[in-house]
């Protein structure tokens, strides 16, 4: 019977650590439910503000950024055994980073900056470390998110100031030519977000063709659909992520997609809560099913490899929540609480075979 673990990271800010979170009982077995109750299993010290991370395309690399000077990303080997992390360099950035991420060949690190108004590439080295900046270019207003597309060929920009996403060419060359600069000069896409939206995070649905984008500032998902060979998206669908009788000013945060497909999770901090949206497969519409309260400030979460788990990180409290999903139902159910740090601002998780 295939076994397996799952281990959560969460960077806090506050100490310039990273927690690293295993379930009690560690191992489960294919088909069981994941345990409810989750311990510490290690704190990993690196110092400064620790905020974004992504992990490496075979996950046996995290990043973590801190967005206090000197700006910096730290390359960490995962053990594939128990996920423990190790440190294995420090780097230079061009910025005070807000997102960072990876190329899906593994190849480049991409970052980009609220306050400095840009996106930036380094280069990621042979043993995943991450090497000097190849490319910086500017962008409209606070860039917020830099995704890499499905196709491998395109990377897509949030810039929450400018309601507007930007889509560049990606180009990764054969061979280690540090002077290759990976991204187009200029976007080869200016897609307009609606006024005062303000444009956030991105997330790709797993069949490809479309793309969800949370906008902080309305609190709602939008839906497109990406074009071919070089036209422009069109729109998809949209939807408010806070009930109807909400009446809070929207400070949207986060979103995930389930790996079916089936299901779109999103926080927001100021009302303080997680929603489930039903994603119809077939048309791409969006139905709010199920939203509940959560700790204050919940900036991050992660969605467990099943997609029946989601670890929220309260930013005010220094609490991380599991919460439990049920697929055929769209409901969500607190399980525990953990403590993860002073300030914690992002969540990753992976799957470890057993």
């Amino acid at each position: 019977m295939h076994s397996s673990q799952v281990i959560v990271y969460v960077s806090a800010a506050g100490r310039g650590d990273i927690h690293v979170l295993r379930p009690l009982g560690g191992t489960q077995h294919q088909g069981a439910p994941m345990s409810a109750q989750w311990q510490p299993m290690q704190r990993f010290e690196l110092g400064g503000a620790i905020m974004p991370m992504a992990l490496s395309p075979r996950r046996d690399r995290l990043y973590a950024v801190s967005r206090s000077a000197p700006f910096v990303v730290h390359t960490m080997a995962v053990d594939s055994r128990t996920g423990h992390l190790s440190l294995l360099g420090t780097s230079p950035l061009a910025g005070n980073m807000v997102y960072v991420s990876t190329s899906l060949d593994g190849r480049h690190l991409l970052t980009a900056s609220y306050g400095d108004d840009l996106i930036a590439v380094n280069a990621i080295e042979a043993d995943g470390t991450v090497g000097p900046t190849l490319q910086v270019l500017n962008t409209p207003r606070q860039a917020h998110a830099i995704c890499p597309a499905p196709d491998g060929r395109h990377v897509w920009v949030s810039c929450l100031g400018a309601d507007q996403l930007l889509c560049y060419g990606l180009d990764s060359p054969s061979g280690q030519d540090q002077a290759a600069r990976p991204l187009s000069a200029e976007p080869l896409l200016r897609h307009p977000c609606r006024a005062g939206s303000g444009p956030r995070h991105l997330a790709f649905h797993p069949n490809g063709r479309w793309l969800f984008v949370i906008n902080e500032l309305d609190g709602s998902v939008d839906g497109l659909t990406l074009g071919d060979s070089g036209q422009p998206p069109t729109p998809l669908s949209h939807a408010r992520i806070l009930p109807a009788d909400r009446p809070v000013t929207p400070w949207s945060a986060e979103l995930r997609i389930s790996p079916d497909g089936q299901w779109l999770f999103a926080s927001d901090r100021r009302a303080a809560t997680l929603s489930a949206l039903r994603i119809d497969t077939g048309s791409g519409q969006l139905t709010l099913v199920d939203c509940i309260p959560t700790e204050a400030l919940p900036r991050s979460f992660a969605l467990s490899p099943d997609g029946r788990t989601l670890f929220v990180a309260s930013q005010e409290t220094g609490r991380l929540s599991i919460i439990g999903f049920e697929p055929g139902t769209g409901r969500m159910r607190h399980q525990s609480q953990l403590d993860c740090g002073t300030s914690p601002t992002w969540v990753e998780a992976i799957e470890l075979p057993s």
